[in-house]
């Protein structure tokens, strides 16, 4: 039961990481809905459709081809849907916006006021193209600052996370840590693995791709960086925090790191010690690091 609702959360979170498209999707929705010439069965019909077309295996597996390797199924049930509606929306909007104008014109000799709504026809089509594109990931680029440039000096309190980690020449580690540590984890050794690149934190570096990172790993970056907010207290925050050491386990990320100001707080602290998993391994000035049993 937990892992049906883990399933159906990330899914959410996959469908509304960034709101947009699902906020175009409802006002696709009920633009379709208003206009009267519009049949409502046509609702009806496109939902047994797309029910259909999901459940059979032989579509899904053409649609799991069709689709980037990166997305699974679950993605088939939040994108192809909203797809779809889009389009359906977008192409009435443009068809209405096309036969009203060309009615007045056909009523009309070619005066200024005919030109005039010439000029409306196109800025209306140019307004919904533009708003399609206002739904990407379009974000404003920081500048860069010297900070940035300057790679090779690593913080001193991350170094000493790094010093202290037992690296296999062979196999290299796994290491799931905060942002801070994270960021500098493959400079200082390419045999640091880690679950999720820095383009899980700065949107900016995957900005204009297809590629997104599913729920399940925002929630554990920011449940490693002690910004998850979950809503839940006492025994309910207790047993979010063991599931997520739970599957960290079963991922097998040798070791967790966590700031001290995280650690002592009274969820982690419990969860790390009703769990087997997971170790006591060291301590800096500044975090606390866990090892896998």
């Amino acid at each position: 039961m937990v892992e049906f609702v883990r399933f159906l959360k990330n899914s959410y979170n996959s469908l509304t990481e960034s709101g947009q498209f699902l906020m175009l999707f409802m006002v696709s929705l009920l633009l379709l809905w208003l206009i009267k010439e519009f049949e409502k069965k046509e609702f009806r019909q496109f939902a047994t459709i797309m029910l259909l077309l999901l459940l059979c295996p032989v579509s899904v597996k053409l649609l799991l081809l069709y689709q980037t390797q990166f997305y699974g199924y679950e993605n088939l049930w939040a994108l192809l849907p909203m797809t779809a509606v889009l389009a359906c929306a977008a192409v009435t909007a443009v068809s209405k916006i096309s036969v009203r104008y060309a009615a007045e014109r056909s009523r009309r000799k070619k005066t200024v006021s005919g030109k005039r709504e010439r000029v409306y026809e196109i800025l209306a089509v140019a307004a919904l193209v533009l708003l399609l594109f206002l739904c990407g990931t379009l974000t404003p680029v920081k500048a860069m600052t010297e900070q940035d440039f300057d790679g090779d000096k690593l913080p001193e309190e991350v170094a000493e996370v790094f010093a202290l980690l037992e690296i296999s020449e062979e196999e290299g580690v796994f290491l799931l840590a905060p942002d801070e540590v994270a960021a500098w984890a493959r400079i200082y050794s390419g045999r640091i693995l880690l679950p999720y690149g820095r383009n899980l934190w700065e949107p900016k570096l995957w900005a204009y791709t297809y590629d997104v990172y599913m729920g399940d790993m925002e929630e554990l970056h920011n449940w490693v960086n002690g910004t998850l907010a979950t809503g839940s207290e006492g025994e309910e925050a207790l047993r979010e925090e063991e599931m997520l050491l739970s599957y960290c386990a079963s991922a097998g990320y040798d070791y967790l790191v966590f700031l001290a100001e995280r650690d002592s707080g009274e969820n982690l602290r419990s969860a790390m010690e009703n769990q087997s998993e997971y170790l006591y391994f060291a301590k800096t000035d500044k975090y606390v690091i866990y090892r896998l049993s």
